[in-house]
């Protein structure tokens, strides 16, 4: 269930902020674009038995104010919100987890506050726009067109008349789609939370990933590359990865992992989990990121 939450200002504007339990500051760092954190309650309680967790909706996501100019919805702005909550707080340093898309903000937030993090989570995470676009466009693509080559030829035609991927026309053919490259048993796969605020905000996903987002990143996102600096970040981090994910698979855990320092960085592989391994096998992912705060001392 939703915790008491309140909007906070921060330098990216004002957003909704949940606080849940006692101790040490662990901020979601959630997915999305466009989504906000209720299906994430009641999962992450596991970690408040000993800390204080912050769900948080991004700008204009969720509960948080709105944000109307395309062009703010910047990983830089994101990360602003999410050192805005830790400000809040009055925590001198914060760990993050950061789930799917959460990956990109929480770099932008770990490259542009060092010093504010003291361990970084990166959960089932997209960390570039390369990622995004080989995970969650390519790779669904390539599904549809295997497994639907009927949907694939009707989306082909839609393209060829004009339509783009927003239209409900072209959604409707990956109806089923996502569901076999989300999770590990789609018949048996657990029911997520969900509300009216944290609705898919489509404004928001075409502003970050672009106008016609299941073809090709060319919003806000396009040229988002942090790998590069990954090395220059001194905290420990935990790359979790669910062996069935179709869309942040293994294969792209791994070299996330291998673009920070080997010494501050580990790989851990939830077998029986796709892209929500903390639905799929809570008690083996909370008890591996439980583990890795408490050894951080987060």
């Amino acid at each position: 269930m939703h915790g008491a939450g309140e909007l906070v200002g921060t330098e990216a504007g004002r957003i909704y902020v949940e606080l849940e339990g006692k101790g040490p500051l662990v901020i979601l760092a959630g997915g999305g674009p466009g989504v906000g954190h209720a299906h994430y309650h009641p999962w992450f309680s596991r970690l408040a038995s000993s800390r204080t967790v912050a769900y948080v909706d991004y700008p204009g996501t969720g509960r948080s104010d709105s944000v109307p100019d395309p062009a703010a919805h910047t990983m830089e702005r994101y990360a602003a919100a999410l050192e805005g909550v830790r400000l809040h707080v009055g925590a001198e340093r914060t760990a993050m987890v950061a789930l799917s898309f959460g990956g990109l903000p929480a770099l932008a937030c770990a490259l542009g506050y060092p010093e504010s993090l003291g361990a970084l989570v990166l959960s089932n995470a997209q960390v570039s726009a390369a990622t995004w676009q080989e995970g969650n466009i390519d790779r669904v693509n390539d599904a549809l067109r295997e497994h639907y080559p009927e949907r694939w030829e009707e989306l082909l035609e839609l393209r060829a008349a004009g339509v783009r991927s927003l239209d409900p026309r072209y959604q409707r053919l990956f109806d089923d789609v996502l569901e076999r490259l989300e999770w590990a048993d789609a018949e048996r796969r657990p029911q997520l939370e969900r509300d009216d605020a944290e609705g898919m905000r489509f404004g928001v996903y075409a502003a970050v990933i672009g106008p016609d987002p299941e073809w090709e990143v060319s919003g806000t996102l396009a040229g988002f590359d942090p790998l590069p600096r990954l090395k220059e970040l001194d905290m420990p981090v935990l790359v979790v990865a669910g062996r069935w994910d179709g869309l942040t698979t293994p294969r792209i855990a791994r070299l996330t992992r291998e673009a920070f320092n080997p010494d501050r960085a580990r790989l851990a592989v939830l077998e029986h989990s796709a892209h929500r391994p903390w639905a799929e096998e809570p008690d083996a992912y909370f008890t591996l990121v439980e583990g890795f705060l408490d050894e951080c001392g987060c």
